[in-house]
């Protein structure tokens, strides 16, 4: 559980530092990249969702 936490938090302060080091190049930059970054994160969360419901209705269930 605390890798887990840990992981998350490295990857939301890299998110962080990389839209932040955008912003320093060009200020619209930051904002175009941390919006791209949340698109990602919202697609990879939608699919690890999908694939884990899939697996749960994929295996046989204890009812007999």
């Amino acid at each position: 559980m605390l890798i887990a936490a840990i992981t998350f938090v490295i990857g939301l302060a890299g998110a962080l530092l990389l839209a932040f080091g955008s912003w320093l190049v060009f200020p619209p930059a930051g904002f175009i990249v941390g919006g791209v970054l949340c698109l990602i994160w919202s697609f990879m969360s939608a699919r690890a969702i999908a694939a884990n419901r899939y697996e749960q209705s994929r295996q046989p269930r204890g009812d007999s």
